[in-house]
């Protein structure tokens, strides 16, 4: 299997084991959201929480803070160097009330050569590549066109790179919108994921996509605001049932200081601890668990 990049070097993908693949270590959202809930900026903190992760039985964690959150590349090296905990760096840029004024003016081309530049030579100042496109952003009701060009650029740094593309599409049907700007633009949807598809709760909206080639991401587990994990595991049991095991992922895309061990939350380890046993109860087996935790997400992230 081919090697994934991640924050301190190439690893075989089939020696990721267990993977979040979409979270936040180290993430600030306070310039828009003005609260310090989507702050998490401490070094040790993380640490910790992350080594609570391992010790639970996880391996990887796909970070997906790009442009608009802060990323921190050098940060989460240092994390993954104290923890033994693999990371895999996202680059991209999130929605657009989230992105710098600079971007608006940039075409297909300029920020298709922005993205390959950090997976194939690293970010601003770095020697640390990424392993990821994404979270790509867009608004849950429309797209604007910057984020347009946003999708576009990275279907293009894909075809150049073979590197796995994800979205934010949050409630609505909108990563049909994401997937159509996509394919057209010659992203290969063996390596796209749909994120977030969790958070809309009609499971033929989940169907509808995975239809069409395209991974989908049941990644907001834990988040209650959405939909019960019950139900959640009810309806990941539902598609694996009907055939589509090998497209779905799963995460828990913690980015808030209420969900950090530290602040009473349950942490990264939450989705290994309390969301896999519900799955079990929903009717799903270990090898199919297996496929969900480690076969998919490392087939996916392996790219082309």
């Amino acid at each position: 299997m081919r090697n994934v990049q991640t924050v301190t070097g190439p690893v075989p993908a089939d020696q990721l084991g267990v993977i979040l693949p979409h979270e936040h270590l180290i993430v600030d959202t306070y310039d828009v959201r003005r609260n310090s809930e989507g702050v998490l900026l401490e070094r040790a903190m993380m640490v910790d929480e992350v080594a609570l992760f391992k010790k639970a039985g996880g391996e990887t964690i796909v970070e997906q803070t790009v442009y608009g959150l802060h990323p921190d590349p050098e940060g989460l090296r240092d994390i993954s160097e104290k923890t033994g905990v693999k990371i895999i760096a996202g680059t991209g840029f999130y929605w657009d009330m989230y992105h710098p004024s600079w971007l608006h003016e940039m075409s297909v081309a300029d920020i298709t050569k922005r993205l390959v530049a950090h997976i194939t030579v690293g970010f601003p100042g770095t020697d640390i590549r990424a392993g990821f496109m994404g979270e790509l952003g867009t608004h849950h009701r429309r797209i604007t066109p910057t984020e347009t060009r946003v999708l576009q650029a990275a279907a293009k740094a894909q075809i150049e790179t073979g590197t796995p593309i994800g979205t934010h599409a949050l409630f609505t049907e909108i990563g049909v919108d994401q997937l159509n700007i996509l394919e057209a633009a010659g992203a290969d949807l063996d390596i796209t994921v749909i994120g977030h598809c969790d958070t809309n709760r009609d499971l033929n909206y989940s169907r509808k996509l995975l239809n069409r080639g395209v991974w989908i991401a049941y990644d907001a587990v834990g988040q209650l605001d959405k939909q019960t994990d019950e139900l959640r595991a009810q309806s990941i049991t539902t598609l694996v049932r009907e055939g589509h095991g090998t497209k779905i992922l799963i995460s828990t895309d913690i980015a808030g200081r209420s969900r950090m061990v530290a602040h009473g939350g349950q942490g990264y380890g939450y989705l290994l601890i309390k969301f896999l046993p519900m799955l079990k109860s929903a009717g799903l087996t270990e090898a199919e668990i297996k496929m969900l935790t480690q076969e998919n997400p490392q087939r996916f992230l392996a790219g082309k």
